[in-house]
């Protein structure tokens, strides 16, 4: 059974986002998805391609994958672009989201979003830019690990306000 710890960005740097990702990867998330966004799709394209251009190699295609939001719940899961996670793949990420995982820039130029973690097809980490949250399905154990290397987390979504 799988245990949801909820993250928040006022509790990570940037640079402990990306600790986070590494400590993901040595638990086997091995296969990532993120969204772009634009309203300005000619003035967006050079930041997509960019990050195109380092992933590409990397590409696994499309496949069903649980995504962190949709127009209705079936659309929950859906087919799902995906790359491999690995090294190179983590430092297009950190190039597209310089403010860390959690970053949410709603830019006309257009906007990364949604980083979402997988392993062995199963969402480990998925993160829903606008409404600054993060999600980790993790077995009582890598809970328990979370906790020692010093990665916040709250059981449910702390109340704003």
């Amino acid at each position: 059974m799988l245990i949801k710890r909820y993250l928040i960005p006022s509790d990570y740097s940037p640079a402990k986002t990306w600790q986070l990702v590494e400590w993901c990867m040595r638990l086997g998330a091995n296969e990532f998805t993120i969204d772009f966004l634009s309203s300005r799709p000619s003035g967006a394209g050079d930041r997509w391609e960019q990050f195109e251009e380092v992933v590409a190699p990397l590409s696994l295609g499309e496949s069903m994958r649980e995504r962190m939001s949709g127009r209705t719940a079936d659309d929950l899961s859906r087919p799902t672009e995906r790359w491999v996670l690995n090294e190179t793949s983590i430092d297009a990420l950190k190039d597209a989201l310089q403010e860390g995982l959690f970053q949410y820039d709603a830019s006309q130029d257009g906007s990364f979003e949604d980083p979402i973690l997988y392993r062995d097809g199963e969402l480990i980490l998925g993160v829903l830019s606008h409404e600054a949250f993060a999600v980790l399905r993790l077995t009582a154990s890598e809970a328990e690990e979370l906790e020692i290397a010093g990665f916040p987390s709250h059981e449910s979504l702390p109340r704003i306000g």
